[in-house]
């Protein structure tokens, strides 16, 4: 899918749809979903950039693109947006260390006597402390306490808020190097794994910082394609699964007949 707002143009991800972002398209399609194209891989990708050429688009005037750390997507962009900036989304950053929290709890609860009581708060750890209550916090407490493990991924799962509050560039590409280090010395397999793909990616990570741009938008336009979709009982054919979505967050202006 691809749509723009006054800042910013995207590949938003539908059911099988390109995820990333991009920039100047005319001002007519502000906040609007323009293109669906079908899949998730490089084809997709080329797709866009072959539709912006047939409307009169240059795919060179793209500023900025994100997307998340597919091998799909990352080097396709850079080929056929050659001036855009790739920007690895900020969700798909904490989505990898929270996938690798949640492993350092299935290890520890495998070796735990107690392994009802941290397959029960399994959610809680997924809760960003900054939106916990005084309960949670104090529960959390206790259960890094009693799961030392998962106490300390989590602390590391909440040190990447941190560097994405950071004011600049230079300010992000510290916290990014604290971070990466607290990650190589945890002495937990996961996390290390993950600070290695995050290492592997980091001046995309850091690219944030130039125009803080996300994939949120496309987030929200794809939650009412599948609101949309779970009504309809799913959808048999890509081209209808694509009709529906035009029709979702295309803002089509669709000519009614006139009463006699």
């Amino acid at each position: 899918m691809l749509y723009q707002n006054s800042k910013m143009k995207k590949l938003a991800k539908g059911m099988k749809a390109v995820a990333g972002k991009l920039e100047d398209l005319q001002a007519k399609w502000e906040n609007t979903l323009v293109n669906v194209e079908e899949g998730r891989d490089k084809a997709a990708v080329k797709a866009v950039a072959e539709m912006l050429s047939r409307h009169e688009g240059n795919p060179a005037n793209i500023t900025s693109a994100t997307s998340d750390m597919s091998a799909s997507y990352l080097p396709t962009i850079k080929e056929n947006f050659l001036n855009a900036m790739q920007i690895v989304d900020k969700f798909h950053v904490k989505q990898a260390l929270l996938k690798a929290m949640d492993e350092v709890r299935k290890e520890e609860q495998k070796k735990t006597a107690d392994k009802k009581t941290l397959f029960s708060y399994r959610k809680l750890f997924m809760v960003p402390e900054r939106k916990m209550t005084d309960a949670q916090k104090n529960r959390l407490t206790n259960l890094s306490q009693s799961f030392p493990k998962t106490g300390r991924a989590f602390r590391i799962v909440q040190a990447l808020d941190e560097f994405y509050s950071a004011d600049s560039r230079d300010e992000g590409e510290r916290r990014f190097s604290q971070l990466y280090s607290w990650m190589r010395r945890c002495r937990l397999e996961p996390m290390k794994e993950a600070a290695t793909t995050l290492m592997n990616h980091k001046e995309e990570i850091l690219n944030y910082f130039t125009n803080r741009l996300t994939n949120a938008i496309s987030e929200g336009i794809n939650s009412m394609i599948q609101a949309a979709k779970r009504k309809a009982r799913g959808c048999h054919t890509f081209e209808g699964f694509a009709s529906m979505i035009y029709l979702v967050a295309g803002k089509l202006k669709l000519s009614l007949p006139c009463p006699l």
